[in-house]
């Protein structure tokens, strides 16, 4: 079904002041879930929105609570998120991190005891869009296999790299081959997988999203390279924070909340000046782009480029959204 932006924020602020959460908080809650759905990442944005809820409900996230700054070291401070909401805190302490950027031409801000922050790679557009590199990541539960095991004992790990530039240039990827937001479309939609994205009973790979689901055996984004990614993000996130890892997350909390995550914005224009910046950054896309394609008919991508084409369409045209969400947020 279609909707429009305004439809979707009004419900989901609807339900957040159902839940008691005060009104200026509510509204831009609802604002970012509804924005990343805008941008096409449903699976971050509205698919997600029901089990946020549900995390208010059995109290892992607090929405009145706010972060709190506990440690400075130069262009490096570590924050507490106390559970407050994800998203929110995340938006805070990337826009913390431009400030010391601007300060001392790089911040990095380390936060623990915080929840999901939706789509991470909002937080690097953020960056880019004032002339910053932004650079985030974040630790979750154990949701897949390390190279070579059989049991979830690492996390997906989100990474974020934004290049400011006109468009943006932005990677947002899992260090899992699909992130399990992807999973829950594809088992929406029933679509399979492009590649080989898990694992099924026996230790064969497959692209079939009701197999993965059963066995939750995603696939590490490389094999063994993503397994490795995975881990030091992990150990780099919980030991700049002083939060918990995966390990911890996983064993004590049993469930998704008091991660650890980084924000890191780097000042841009102090190095190069805006015509060569600009010149190097057509150069770097001219080259990649003019590449003899395998297929005439699709273009080489570049991380990022096509979400101000995708926002403008659903602004456009409305957000399409599954029958089958749109009637658990309108219950809840």
């Amino acid at each position: 079904m279609k909707i429009t932006f305004e439809q979707l924020k009004e419900q989901l602020t609807r339900v957040l002041l159902s839940r008691g959460v005060q009104a200026e908080t509510a509204d831009a809650c609802a604002e970012m879930f509804a924005s990343t759905t805008e941008y096409g990442v449903n699976s971050h944005g509205v698919n997600r929105f029901p089990w946020f809820i549900h995390q208010i409900d059995i109290g892992h996230v607090i929405p009145d609570a706010k972060p709190v700054k506990v440690a400075s070291l130069g262009v490096i401070e570590q924050w507490d998120a106390q559970q407050s909401i994800g998203n929110l805190a995340a938006k805070e302490m990337m826009d913390r991190a431009i400030e010391l950027a601007k300060e001392y031409g790089l911040g990095l801000v380390a936060l623990r005891n915080t929840n999901h922050w939706m789509r991470g790679g909002t937080y690097g557009s953020q960056a880019a869009e004032k002339g910053f590199i932004g650079i985030c990541w974040t630790n979750s539960m154990a949701a897949l296999p390390p190279w070579g095991a059989k049991e979830c004992r690492i996390g997906t790990n989100p990474l974020i790299i934004a290049i400011p530039g006109n468009p943006i240039t932005l990677l947002d990827i899992s260090t899992s081959m699909f992130s399990y937001g992807k999973l829950q479309t594809n088992l929406l939609s029933g679509q399979q997988f492009p590649v080989e994205a898990g694992y099924d009973d026996d230790g064969n790979l497959t692209r079939d999203p009701f197999i993965i689901e059963k066995t939750r055996r995603l696939l590490p984004m490389g094999y063994w390279k993503g397994s490795g990614l995975s881990i030091v993000l992990d150990m780099m996130a919980a030991l700049l924070s002083n939060g918990l890892s995966v390990a911890e997350i996983t064993q004590n909390n049993r469930d998704e909340y008091g991660i650890s995550q980084i924000f890191i914005a780097i000042e841009v224009d102090k190095l190069i000046d805006d015509s060569s910046r600009e010149e190097k950054l057509k150069m770097s896309t001219h080259f990649i782009t003019s590449a003899e394609r395998v297929d005439p008919e699709t273009a080489i991508r570049l991380p990022g480029h096509e979400l101000v084409r995708r926002q403008a369409e659903n602004r456009r045209n409305g957000m399409t959204i599954d029958d089958s969400i749109w009637k658990k947020i309108k219950a809840l």
